[in-house]
């Protein structure tokens, strides 16, 4: 029987599972929500008259507990159940965001981004570990860049939504509405969704018992599949916060570009990253994970290599729109090919595994990229950038252990 297209094989996924396609459409909802207070943090920030070091401090902040809290929720989604955390994860932030929108000082509102931070960080590993867990082998790529792309719409969406929010209502509106959209979806989680457990079969439920915590955590950080896969994610984060948001506008900034340019060629990236997104789960079930991280990977290397010496704007956009389109192929398999290494008692701490290093990646990559370009310039962190990126695609290409080979059936 003929291969289904990409196109038909995502129809055919949601299709045919109508928990994954309640998962997506939640989470999808959620960071829409999520979205809307993006454009206006900054601005609601600075009317606590506070420096803009500590504004600053305000973005990095919601990335921290999650280097904390995702290995605790990886276990709670094994033993417990993804979808009772993320419908937890939904009431922690409609909480912070209601105590956001009313916050009284900066130092209230500094709580509310810790809080949120955990509320997000509980969602995103649980919601992989769903997709992970009601996914099989054969099409666990597609599920995951399906999942991943679904929360990339909500919050590509959420920023218009949330200015003309805030441009009507004022800076506290957004934080109101997204309270809304998280307490609607905490609600529709927690009567809808199932339990990923009991999607398959029975049996998988019996055999959730799992090891202890710690025992858990002993065995994915011995475990090299495991431990190669979220040195990627280190990586693939690290490089989206410090060569996309920070190197790219800087660089853009030092060529003479101005801000309607810059802007245009990070949103190629962006649109080049969905619409991979949308595709490459159905590719690496068909062709294998290596063989479709490795070669995007260093794609992406080249792409930062293009915008470091561009000598001119149509090379950045170009070399923008092959860093979106690879980093769109390269970035979400690495967490089905953690899901695939791991045994099913505990897909949720290695996935839990796989989001600390991402998150630890978010937490230092600004800093490390601002002290490179204080010593040398944009062009060299964006180097230097490509380089770690292709060393550790080339040791996980020869020492990450083969994906065991899996018949393809059409229409999986």
């Amino acid at each position: 029987m003929l291969q289904q297209s990409p196109l038909q094989s995502i129809t055919s996924t949601f299709k045919n599972n109508e928990a994954f396609f309640i998962l997506c459409t939640q989470v999808a909802v959620l960071h829409m929500g999520q979205g809307l207070i993006t454009p206006i943090l900054p601005l609601y920030a600075q009317t606590f008259a506070v420096s803009i070091t500590w504004v600053g401090f305000l973005l990095t902040s919601q990335s921290l507990p999650r280097i904390f809290i995702n290995l605790p929720v990886g276990r709670w989604a094994d033993r417990w159940g993804a979808h009772r955390t993320m419908a937890t994860a939904a009431m922690i932030v409609t909480v912070s965001a209601i105590i956001g929108g009313l916050a009284p000082n900066y130092w209230v509102f500094l709580l509310t981004r810790l809080l949120q931070g955990v509320g997000t960080g509980m969602s995103q590993t649980s919601g992989f570990t769903y997709a992970a867990t009601v996914s099989k082998p054969e099409n666990r790529a597609r599920y995951i860049s399906l999942y991943q792309g679904s929360f990339l719409l909500g919050a590509g969406i959420g920023p218009v939504v949330g200015g003309v929010t805030a441009q009507y209502y004022g800076y506290r509106a957004p934080f109101f509405a997204y309270a809304t959209f998280a307490i609607a979806v905490g609600l529709w989680m927690f009567f809808r969704l199932p339990d990923p457990r009991r999607v398959g079969s029975q049996s998988q439920l019996l055999r959730r018992s799992g090891p202890g915590f710690w025992i858990s955590v002993r065995q994915m950080l011995g475990h090299r599949a495991v431990i190669l896969a979220s040195l990627l994610g280190f990586v693939s984060s690290y490089n989206r916060v410090s060569a996309r948001n920070m190197g790219m506008p800087l660089q853009g900034d030092a060529m003479g570009f101005n801000e309607s340019q810059i802007g245009l060629a990070i949103s190629l990236l962006f649109i080049m990253n969905f619409v991979a997104l949308y595709l490459v789960g159905a590719l690496a079930d068909r062709f294998g994970r290596k063989v479709m991280i490795v070669p995007s990977w260093l794609v992406t290397g080249g792409a930062l290599i293009i915008i470091a010496v561009a000598p001119g704007y149509s090379i950045f956009l170009i070399g923008a729109a092959i860093f979106g389109l690879a980093g769109g192929v390269g970035g979400p398999i690495p967490a089905a090919y953690v899901a695939d290494a791991a045994d099913e008692e505990s897909q949720g701490m290695a996935i839990g595994v796989y989001r600390t290093f991402n998150d630890a990646g978010m937490t230092v990559g600004p800093l490390v990229m601002g002290w490179i370009i204080d010593q040398a310039n944009v062009a060299t962190g964006l180097s230097i950038n490509a380089g770690l990126i292709v060393i550790v695609a080339l040791a996980f290409w020869f020492l990450a252990p083969e994906p065991q080979v899996r018949e393809q059936v059409a229409g999986v």
